[in-house]
């Protein structure tokens, strides 16, 4: 038993590489792969009347990694479970000891808030229990998710179809994005006109706006000149002969600039947004990577940031100390804020983490570029230098203001210049000035232009990714871990689309959303998700219960969902459009449902008549030039769904379909297919053999019928850098 290895069980395989390096060989780490148990798929798996016990099952996908544990488990007395520090992670140390008990051995939880090798040394000299608070506050959240997502979302199929789905976050989530989208389209802009003025005094020039007109505010929307023609009255005012502008007041105030706090989830998404263009899926998994470790050549991994899931601005004592320290070195102490600055994290905040920073100030991001690639590199720098600018001096900006006056009117300037860098010397990029004013002084200014411009209001913009996180947190719906998976999950339903880098909601989002609100009004509203968050702290905390939790949150589900089951029929009529059109079967008319994908075409005879037809969206009446080899006819190019296809015109007598082909034969050797078009599960173009399961030959960019002049093989492929060979992987036309 002595020569047994301690094992430790942890959730990913990189974070596993880099805890094995640090413990050494009498520890064997083994990775998880995050959660390996969840309520069912198939069944609801939440008893409601026994205390709301729920039902778990190992995962499919996790049933060889489950088998590999137990295995590893044989006759260890102590277990580590060290998976992320939150209450996912909480959860999934939970259900693994579910699943390795035995009365012989003893489960020790690691916690750590970022992965080197002090902190995880540290945790292993001071394991704690699992904290079962914060497990009930995740099965909390689990069950009640399900209760919402499980019986709303097989209501709402009864009348929309399959594959409708609704869920306590992201129909919240969809709601948001949808009262936004009213918001626009009932936007009536309101006409305004704004007014310029270029003025001289000696060798300086500047321009002011019209800002009153006889003590009455001016320039604005609502304000005073609102037409062409109350703006043409001005200009003439403005022009009358004899009227004397001078500058009768100039105010210099002198404004300091503290530096932001460090990071939190939803300000890194919404920063890595404005300034690297990154989404925020793809800015949570570079994080990811950042935390779980990099290899530095033949050394061990050692990790760079905090954990990325995080509410709170809090940063440890020892971090603080050690970046004035860094901070002091390389910019001497007259830049170091006279005492430590620490801030305040939101109210709701859980306050579980610390922020998101460097694990190292001595890391600097010019170290690292030997060792992380360009996108991985810039989001360290805006971590490392968010963090490293708290502990600077505040910057300061003089903000002047200039007033023109002549014939009642008041012409207003403005301008800032930076006078101390502070915090700003780490990254310029944190202050940006506007409008440097020459250096004028009280007395007569002669004008030399004046001009009109018209002017309109404008509707709110639409949410991106990262303003719909940023519109979340404020409100208080989900939380860290959860804001990229809402989005995903709106965007793989179909409810929302991409508008550019805006998220606009789809006919089906729209219909699905009004449906859910009209009939769940307390389950859909931000309150309510914003409350339940609030309770699921309170379980964190203690101080509610499990129990006590659910039956608040479930009475208003279970009465919502009594009168939408009794207004089933009524919905699905509602929904239902006539059409001029006749069943070809049966002769009854024909209506447009919803149905799993979308708007279709059914025959009201259902179900004695089972005719139904796709209600296609830019069909096209296109002779492809290819005979249907079912019954001979045209097969016409349309456009549907799934994008194109080929469809026979004889249809619907006629019910072939088949891939649009590209004329390019398969590559393959011995193969006498072709290649198609053909979608992946994720909606993205491939190219793919049509003998396929016999020829899995297949390629993500568009085929080419030439010949690679170099390496001889049959295909080349179009790239949006040119021309490539697949095979030699060699560029061959620009």
């Amino acid at each position: 038993m002595s020569k047994k290895k301690k094992l430790v069980i942890i959730e990913s395989p990189a974070k596993a590489s880099s805890l094995r390096s640090y413990l050494g060989d009498s520890y064997e780490v083994i990775a998880s792969y995050g959660h390996v148990r969840d309520l069912p798929a198939s069944y609801l798996g939440v008893d409601e009347s026994n205390g709301f016990k729920p039902t778990y099952a190992i995962l499919p996908e996790k049933r060889k990694i489950v088998t590999l544990l137990k295995k590893k488990a044989r006759g260890v007395s102590i277990i580590y479970l060290a998976a992320d520090p939150d209450r996912e992670g909480e959860a999934i140390c939970w259900h693994l000891s579910q699943i390795l008990k035995r009365k012989d051995v003893v489960f020790s939880r690691l916690r750590f808030n970022a992965i080197t090798k002090d902190t995880v040394l540290k945790s292993l000299k001071n394991p704690s229990s699992i904290d079962m608070q914060l497990v009930d506050a995740q099965q909390a959240r689990r069950v009640m998710d399900r209760l919402v997502g499980y019986r709303i979302s097989s209501w709402l199929q009864k009348i929309m179809g399959k594959g409708k789905s609704a869920g306590r976050v992201q129909t919240v989530a969809l709601r948001i994005i949808q009262e936004r989208e009213d918001t626009i389209s009932s936007f009536v802009p309101v006409e305004y006109w704004l007014i310029d003025a270029a003025f001289e005094q000696g060798t300086n020039s500047f321009t002011a706006n019209l800002h009153k007109i006889d003590g009455k505010t001016a320039g604005k929307p609502g304000k005073y000149p609102g037409c062409e023609e109350e703006a043409e009255i001005i200009i003439e005012r403005i022009n009358e002969p004899g009227i004397i502008w001078e500058i009768s007041k100039v105010d210099s105030r002198k404004k300091s600039v503290n530096p932001p706090p460090p990071f939190i989830t939803s300000t890194l998404q919404q920063t890595a947004s404005s300034k690297l263009s990154f989404s925020p899926s793809r800015t949570m998994s570079l994080a990811q990577k950042l935390y779980e470790g990099i290899s530095f050549g033949k050394s061990t991994r050692k990790g760079l940031i905090t954990y990325m899931r995080t509410d709170s601005v809090r940063m440890s004592p020892d971090s603080l100390k050690s970046c004035r320290e860094y901070l002091t070195e390389r910019y001497g102490s007259d830049m170091l804020y006279a005492k430590i600055r620490r801030y305040r994290s939101s109210k709701g905040s859980q306050d579980a983490h610390e922020a998101i920073r460097p694990v190292d100030i001595q890391l600097t991001p010019d170290k690292l570029k030997s060792v992380l690639n360009a996108p991985e590199l810039s989001l360290y720098r805006l971590i490392w230098n968010r963090f490293a600018a708290t502990q600077l001096m505040d910057a300061e900006i003089m903000n002047t203001t200039v007033i023109v006056s002549g014939a009642g009117l008041e012409f207003l300037s403005t301008g800032e210049v930076l006078l101390k860098q502070g915090f700003s010397i780490i990254d310029p990029a944190f202050i940006k000035t506007k409008n440097r004013l020459p250096e004028v002084e009280k007395g007569k200014v002669s004008p030399q232009s004046f001009n009109k411009e018209q002017k309109f209001t404008s509707p709110p913009p639409r949410f991106s990714e990262a303003r719909l996180v940023a519109e979340m947190k404020k409100v208080g719906i989900g939380r860290p871990s959860t804001y990229v998976s809402t989005i995903k999950t709106l965007r793989r339903r179909e409810y929302v689309e991409k508008d550019g880098k805006t998220l606009r909601p789809t006919e089906l989002g729209t219909t699905t959303v009004r449906i859910l609100i009209k009939m769940f009004p307390h389950i859909f509203q931000v309150d309510f998700t914003a409350r339940m968050e609030d309770l699921l702290d309170s379980i964190a905390k203690g101080d509610e219960s499990y129990l006590n939790v659910l039956d608040q949150l479930s009475l208003p589900l279970e009465s919502s969902l009594k009168n939408a089951l009794e207004s089933t029929n009524k919905f699905r009529n509602e929904l239902q459009e006539d059409t001029e059109e006749t069943c070809p079967e049966c002769g009854s008319p024909l209506v447009i449902r919803w149905g799993r994908y979308g708007k279709f075409k059914a025959c009201t005879a259902f179900p004695k008549c089972r005719y139904s037809s796709p209600l296609e969206k830019d069909s096209s009446t296109e002779y492809f030039g290819r005979k249907c080899p079912e019954c001979g006819g045209s097969l016409l190019l349309k456009k549907g769904r799934f994008g194109r296809y080929l469809s026979c015109e004889n249809h619907p007598k006629c019910k072939h379909t088949e891939p649009v082909p590209t004329g390019v034969p398969c590559p393959a050797e011995g193969c006498t297919g072709e290649l198609v078009e053909k979608k992946s599960r994720r909606g993205r173009l491939f190219y793919a053999c049509n003998r396929y399961p016999e020829c899995e030959y297949a390629v993500w960019n568009k085929p080419i019928d030439k010949t690679c002049p170099r390496c001889g093989f049959p295909i080349l492929i179009e790239k949006k850098k040119g021309i490539w060979c697949p095979r030699c992987r060699k560029k061959i036309v620009n």
